[in-house]
């Protein structure tokens, strides 16, 4: 009697158990799965793929030229084109050894054929940072990769240094680390 009282508990705990492990396993399912499922999929229709955490990387003799990295990527493969959202571009020197600009922005547009890519900011400015400090802010900045150069039409402010230069219109060649502001061009220095 006394063995038969024992086993009815250790039957009854290991049930209850069992349904309390099967209630959690099916909980943490449905958590995970809304989580990998944050992309609406009226967003993801006519997109080949869609992407959390992208990078893609160009490179020139096996070492690093430029980095694009952004925390969602739409994949439109006919169009050979991606669209990006929370952009950051890292620029590597002529030697490929050290970051010489980082590039960041809301959105963008890259095309995979040509590796150009439009970057475009709505609420924030879309913000280049270079080595030595200085930053250029506008609303939108385009890469022409055979020319290897930046450019806009946009407002540009460049910040560093004590200096504050304004114009509209920019074009830079990254090669050879020259930049030219094209219109309207205004300069503020202040004193430390």
């Amino acid at each position: 009697m006394k063995t038969y009282l024992i086993r009815s508990i250790l039957t009854i705990s290991i049930i209850i158990m069992a349904i309390f492990i099967a209630q959690r396993v099916i909980t943490h399912m449905e958590t995970k799965s809304q989580a990998t499922a944050s992309v609406p999929l009226e967003e993801q229709q006519g997109a080949d793929a869609w992407i959390q955490g992208f990078s893609y990387h160009q490179t020139r003799s096996g070492a690093t030229k430029w980095v694009v990295t952004a925390d969602q990527a739409k994949v439109f493969d006919e169009e050979h084109s991606v669209k990006l959202q929370a952009v950051k571009v890292q620029l590597y020197d002529q030697d490929f050894e050290k970051e010489q600009m980082v590039i960041t922005s809301e959105a963008g547009i890259m095309n995979t054929s040509s590796n150009d890519f439009d970057l475009i900011s709505h609420d924030e400015k879309t913000v280049m940072t270079f080595e030595a400090g200085y930053q250029v802010f506008s609303d939108s900045l385009k890469w022409k990769e055979e020319a290897q150069q930046i450019h806009t039409e946009d407002p540009v402010v460049i910040r560093g240094d004590g200096l504050v230069i304004t114009g509209t219109g920019l074009i830079g060649d990254v090669e050879k680390n020259e930049f030219q502001l094209l219109h309207n061009v205004r300069a503020e220095v202040s004193s430390p």
